[in-house]
């Protein structure tokens, strides 16, 4: 593994936005794109800011991205993940993790030092079928 990590975020909402600002504080991670429908959510105004490649479209960024370290997937679309996890078996890309919004929430939490779990805002989303 390199010494910075590639990661590509896809919501950039409620779970998205504060996790995507936590992840831009450190040199060692290099975000290479963002992904939300809305193309006014905070993340994605953030991710504009800063210079990151936005997309509206989430298959658009998974392709431009390619095989990046982390793909967060945090849009509580429940067919998104499939799609992604087909997409990376069609062009045999076996290095990109899909981070669930569990451990989303969770890094969120251990940064905020929370002593609490913050709350899902998409709890029907159980993770690649």
């Amino acid at each position: 593994m390199s010494a910075r990590l590639s990661i590509a975020l896809i919501g950039a909402g409620r779970t998205g936005t504060p996790l995507l600002k936590d992840l831009m504080q450190y040199d060692y991670i290099q975000v290479l794109g963002v992904a939300d429908i809305d193309s006014e959510s905070p993340g994605m105004r953030l991710a504009r800011d800063q210079g990151v490649a936005c997309f509206t479209e989430p298959m658009e960024l998974v392709k431009a991205v390619g095989e990046v370290d982390i793909l967060v997937e945090v849009s509580g679309d429940p067919e998104l993940k499939a799609k992604i996890k087909t997409h990376y078996e069609q062009t045999a890309n076996r290095k990109t993790l899909i981070m669930h919004d569990l451990i989303a929430r969770l890094i969120i939490s251990l940064c905020d030092r929370s002593p609490t779990l913050v709350p899902s805002f998409h709890p029907e989303d159980q993770g690649i079928g």
